[in-house]
Order: structure tokens, then C-alpha cells, then sequence
């Protein structure tokens, strides 16, 4: 895509620089792609451990909660919820700029090949070019938000069994736990996060289908043919 609006912009009377321009922007496209996919393989298998651990807390909890709670039970499950948490920070401020440079990135590319679709002549090469990077850069969105999601669930996951604890005979001590236990999952986003702007969850697969669609329809109001018609029949209303 950069080298065609590259040959467009210098014109037909520089072709000659067309096949060098090729070569370099399709091997800095292949360095960049595979140190974003190196990222993204190690991002999804860090989100994915991390969120099997949750799930394994909550496996815990499940099995604690039958019959009599225990004090030490509870206490052991919930320190381990909290190293987990704290884990989870810390992959944050080491992936939080690669999340947020893959989120961009593929917004944009997703963004500027609709554009293309919509606008520019539909040979084959164009649309079979254009739909190819529409399709990695959506997968790329689609892998980061359902790890992202997975996790932010897989955290949250043990409010359901801490809500349903709350209403049991229980000691003082172990009611204390719980709701410490309850009050800091009800108020902490646990997931990965884009530099601190967002936590990714379920909102956000709304928040990029609502983006993108909104996009497209005001790329095709705004379409030059839509535009050069409007004008032809506001000549002719005058006339």
C-alpha cells in the first residue's frame, strides 16, 4: 500500500523507481510484520497462562466454598489471587505499548483499506490486496481482544462465589476475608491495558464494531462520485 501511494505521488514519468521502492517496503514490511507477530504469539501465550491460573483460583474458590468455609482456605486463595493481580500489572507496563501499537496499527490499515474499497477502482488486484490486509489486520484486532477479554473475565470470574458466600453463616473472620476479597474485585479493572487509555473488555468489541461502522458510512457519504452527482442535480434545480 505505501509503495502504490508512493509511485502515485512521484507520477507515471518515475516508473523506473517502482521495483527498488517495491523490494525495500515489501522487506521492512515483512520486519515489521514478523516482530509485531513475535509480539502478539508471546502476548497471547503470557494472557493465556495468566488466565488459566485465574481459572485455576477460581476452581479453588469453587471447592472452598463446599460446606465449611475455611478461614486459611480463603486467606491462601485470595493471597493468590493478589501475586496474580500484581503479575498481571506487571506484564502491563512491559506489553501496554505493543497492545496499544497493535490496536493502531490494524485500526488504521483496516481503516485505509476500507477507504480503498469504497473508492478507488474495483480491479481484482486492488480487492484481492486490500481484502487480504483487511483480513490480518481484523484477526490481529480479534486475537488481542479475546485475550484481552478472556482474561479480564477469568479474573473477575471469583465475584459470582464470593456474592454467593456473602450470605452464608459464616465467622466473623471469614466474612471479613470475603468482603475485602469482594471489595477489591469489585473495584479494580484487572486486565491488560493500552498505556493506561483503556482496560480491555467486552465493551471494547463494541466500542472498534461501533468505530469501524461509523467509518464506513461517512466514507460513503462522502464518496466523490455521491459528492460530483449531489452537485449535478443542485446545477440542475437552479437552472
Amino acid at each position: 500500500m505505501a509503495t502504490g501511494l508512493f509511485i502515485k505521488m512521484i507520477g507515471d514519468n518515475s516508473t523506473f523507481l517502482f521495483w527498488p521502492v517495491l523490494i525495500m517496503s515489501s522487506i521492512t514490511s515483512c520486519c515489521i510484520t514478523l516482530l509485531n507477530h513475535s509480539i502478539l504469539l508471546l502476548f497471547l501465550f503470557i494472557s493465556l497462562l495468566l488466565t488459566y491460573e485465574y481459572d485455576n483460583c477460581t476452581l479453588r474458590l469453587s471447592r472452598a466454598s463446599e460446606g465449611s468455609v475455611k478461614e486459611e482456605d480463603i486467606e491462601d486463595i485470595r493471597s493468590y489471587h493478589v501475586s496474580l493481580t500484581d503479575l498481571v500489572e506487571h506484564v502491563c507496563s512491559l506489553m501496554s505499548r505493543h497492545v496499544a501499537a497493535g490496536y493502531i496499527s490494524s485500526f488504521l490499515a483496516v481503516c485505509f483499506c476500507l477507504y480503498s474499497i469504497i473508492n478507488n477502482a474495483k480491479s481484482f488486484t486492488n480487492m484481492a490486496v486490500t481484502s487480504f490486509a483487511v483480513c490480518t489486520s481484523i484477526m490481529h484486532l480479534i486475537a488481542l481482544t479475546y485475550a484481552g477479554v478472556r482474561l479480564h473475565e477469568a479474573a473477575h470470574q471469583p465475584l459470582n462465589i464470593l456474592h454467593d458466600l456473602a450470605g452464608r453463616n459464616m465467622p466473623d473472620r471469614v466474612i471479613g476475608l470475603v468482603t475485602l476479597f469482594t471489595n477489591k474485585l469489585s473495584q479494580r479493572q484487572i486486565g491488560i491495558s493500552a498505556i493506561g487509555l483503556m482496560t480491555i473488555t467486552k465493551d471494547t468489541i463494541l466500542t472498534i464494531i461501533g468505530t469501524l461502522l461509523t467509518y464506513v458510512f461517512i466514507v460513503i457519504q462522502f464518496k466523490p462520485e455521491s459528492t460530483g452527482g449531489c452537485r449535478q442535480d443542485g446545477n440542475a434545480t437552479a437552472i
